[in-house]
């Protein structure tokens, strides 16, 4: 592979995060509600549509076309789903604690609190559809592959960009401060190891996001969270 594919592929991975991230933070500087802001995950997504589109290839390429094997394709989700609600008490948490880190910082969904109407909203269109759906097939479908092309398509290639990703997708959880930075970057380390192991298929992916922020989501909806 040539230098020149190479840097087109870091431009690609380059401009898809930093589009991403110049949205989201303009959302939060308009002081817009978490669920509108989570809808410019949409806007990335067609930049991602378009810049596939452009070498010829489509989303099955990078792993979203239909299943083959739907109890296998269950199967894994629901066991990538099980490591990712362990990994805080079993991982983040302790290392978080010795660190002294803050609880998360869950200002964003202040008003979820029996708030029905704003549960549903925030558990359809956001919960699956922007996170879900959006950012696996963005941070993992996308970036992650665009990533391990420019590092070079080996095993080394494919750590790094691994890696990257999770640092990328940790950033991108800034608002909810160190500690759930650090959640979410084990989390894309779990789910990007996950798509490598499973054959590049993104829904076990997107089946596990979607069940961890319905779990999430439904804890603060009832008042049980605590950060």
């Amino acid at each position: 592979m040539s230098n020149d594919s190479r840097l087109r592929a870091f431009a690609d991975s380059a401009v898809v995060a930093g589009s991403g991230w110049a949205l989201h933070a303009a959302m939060r500087a308009l002081a817009a509600p978490v669920a509108l802001n989570a809808m410019m995950t949409f806007v990335v997504l067609l930049l991602c549509t378009w810049l596939l589109r452009r070498r010829g290839e489509s989303w099955a390429a990078v792993g979203f076309k239909r299943p083959t094997r739907y109890g296998h394709t269950v199967a894994w989700g629901l066991g990538l789903f099980a490591v990712q609600m362990l990994a805080p008490a079993l991982l983040t948490g302790p290392i978080a604690n010795l660190f002294g880190l803050a609880p998360q910082n869950l200002a964003a969904f202040a008003n979820l609190k029996g708030n029905t109407a704003l549960y549903l909203m925030m558990l359809l269109p956001v919960g699956w559809g922007a996170a879900a759906f959006g950012e696996e097939m963005i941070d993992r479908g996308f970036i992650m592959n665009r990533l391990m092309y420019a590092f070079g398509g080996n095993r080394l290639g494919l750590t790094c960009a691994l890696v990257c990703q999770a640092v990328l997708f940790a950033l991108a959880h800034h608002y909810l401060g160190p500690r759930g930075m650090l959640n979410a970057g084990v989390l894309g380390l779990l789910s990007g190891a996950a798509y490598f192991a499973n054959g590049r298929d993104l829904w076990p992916l997107i089946i596990a996001h979607g069940l961890v922020d319905t779990m999430g989501l439904t804890v603060l909806f009832l008042g049980l969270s605590h950060g």
